[in-house]
């Protein structure tokens, strides 16, 4: 008896363990003929940013479409691309223009920081909206602040220095400085020039004479001199005879002339227009 009871059991575990093996069989199967017939999905892949940046934040990029960067950080910049100089850049896919895309960067250059743009006007838009804008520009260490407009060759310049406090100055380097307004420049001053204007002794335009002359005349060297230009003399000592400026060299020098063979003369001398 306890012999057929153990042979039933075994019976019984055997017939179990069938079972479960031909259930595992068919889930196979069943998965096998699920993975041959379902359709096969396409994972879109991001075009990755051709351009290098770091970080960037944009849209597109699959399916045909380009990726476009709106913020990007760069490990270089646009005007000096060696690691370790980086920008930060904006970019406007939304002109007013189609396909007239805009950028804006803060990066360096070899001179310092810079703010570099693609388009050909910025434009800073300031103030509380009740009294306008105000830019305002002073050094770090409290000596004042300048301002510079540079040339298209990036050689010449003009200047508004406010370094000194008692000397402020509009310059340009290599050439005269124009003022221009279409109904005239009108000054807050009495006069246009309050105190007169001062040329300073070292300057091209203007000098003293005091000695020189040789048989009534005397030549004045100066590269400023132009036969369309005015020479103004200023005497300040009392002349022998009756002067006047004569034979003028284009870049080279003014002759003053006086009818008294013995004239000695001092004088100012400037040039103008």
């Amino acid at each position: 008896m306890l012999s057929y009871l153990s042979w039933t059991r075994s019976a019984f575990l055997l017939a179990f363990v069938a079972v479960v093996l031909a259930v595992l069989s068919l889930g196979v199967a069943v998965q096998q003929r699920d993975a041959d017939t379902a359709p096969t999905i396409v994972v879109p892949t991001a075009t990755p940013v051709p351009t290098g940046a770091m970080w960037s934040l944009g849209t597109g990029g699959w399916k045909g479409e380009p990726y476009h960067e709106w913020v990007a950080v760069y490990p270089t910049s646009t005007l000096w691309n060696i690691l370790g100089a980086p920008s930060l850049r904006f970019f406007d896919h939304a002109p007013n223009e189609p396909g007239q895309d805009r950028s804006f960067e803060l990066g360096f250059y070899k001179y310092g920081p810079t703010l570099y743009t693609a388009n050909h006007i910025v434009e800073f838009w300031i103030g509380n909206g009740e009294s306008g804008g105000t830019p305002s520009v002073i050094g770090n260490d409290g000596s004042g602040g300048q301002l510079e407009v540079r040339n298209p060759s990036d050689t010449d310049h003009i200047s508004l220095d406010y370094r000194q406090s008692d000397h402020p100055l509009i310059s340009v380097g290599n050439n005269p400085l124009y003022f221009a307004a279409k109904d005239g420049l009108v000054s807050l001053s009495p006069h246009t020039f309050a105190r007169g204007f001062d040329v300073l002794p070292e300057s091209s335009h203007a000098r003293q004479v005091r000695d020189g002359w040789r048989d009534g005349a005397v030549t004045v060297p100066t590269r400023a001199t132009k036969s369309t230009l005015l020479v103004l003399i200023t005497p300040i000592s009392e002349p022998r005879g009756r002067w006047w400026v004569d034979a003028i060299s284009d870049g080279e020098s003014f002759t003053v002339r006086s009818t008294a063979t013995d004239e000695d003369m001092a004088f100012n001398w400037l040039i103008v227009n």
